[in-house]
């Protein structure tokens, strides 16, 4: 009788526990797509305003590596020149900014393109830089993604 009691007690804990797993799983999903709406809902905002423009068709892999990771870096931080002006590329598709670095109270912070909604907090202190990142900053960064906003964030730290 005590064996049965046991494994009733087993098996009840099991179920409890997947159930309580299937419901955190589907919270963090939720509010990750809540979160995606939102920031999808700016930029439409932005786009009625007129400071967003229409997203390129052009997308990256991510099995790319690494390199490829630095060069859009690179690449994004050379495309754009004026903040506020949307960059044309080659091909005549225009590019949608998501993110833009800036420096707030001694620290590097993320936003969302043209908001003041906070993306990401880096923790890496603004001193740290180099001359040629603080310009950056001061003309503007910019990243199409975060696979090219953490590569950039990760060569400001090494």
């Amino acid at each position: 009788m005590n064996h049965k009691k046991s494994m009733r007690i087993f098996w009840l804990s099991l179920c409890l526990l997947l159930v309580s797993g299937t419901v955190i799983i589907a919270v963090v999903q939720y509010r990750s797509h809540k979160r995606e709406a939102e920031a999808d809902d700016q930029v439409q905002e932005n786009m009625d305003q007129g400071l967003q423009t229409e997203p390129s068709l052009e997308t990256d892999t991510l099995n790319d590596g690494l390199a490829k990771d630095q060069d859009q870096a690179a690449d994004t931080s050379r495309e754009k020149t004026q903040p506020d002006v949307p960059t044309q590329p080659a091909s005549g598709n225009t590019v949608r900014y998501q993110f833009e670095l800036k420096e707030n109270n001694g620290y590097l912070d993320v936003y969302y393109y043209h908001t003041q909604t906070l993306f990401l907090h880096t923790g890496i202190p603004y001193s740290t830089l180099t001359m040629e990142q603080k310009q950056e900053l001061m003309d503007g960064k910019y990243f199409l993604d975060e696979q090219a906003l953490y590569g950039y964030l990760e060569s400001c730290t090494s």
